[in-house]
């Protein structure tokens, strides 16, 4: 994958995490689980139970990582 941002080659991985990975507008203060009171809160990992992990995208470059939510992990 190319970044958008400066158009050099990313690498692909994954991100993981002791617990499911979730995007959220506003931080939680004591519970790391989505609490549905916010359509514009999601989960982006898979294997929630096992071993949360989220395909994702690094540019060594920009040092910043893209987050690929739709595909699921191995």
């Amino acid at each position: 994958m190319k970044c958008p941002f400066c158009g050099n080659e990313m690498l692909t991985g994954v991100i993981q995490s002791g617990r499911q990975i979730f995007f959220t507008p506003t931080p939680h203060k004591f519970f790391f689980v989505p609490d549905g009171s916010s359509d514009d809160e999601f989960t982006l990992s898979t294997h929630n139970w096992t071993r949360p992990t989220a395909i994702a995208y690094n540019c060594k470059n920009c040092e910043k990582v893209i987050v690929d939510y739709q595909t699921p992990s191995k």
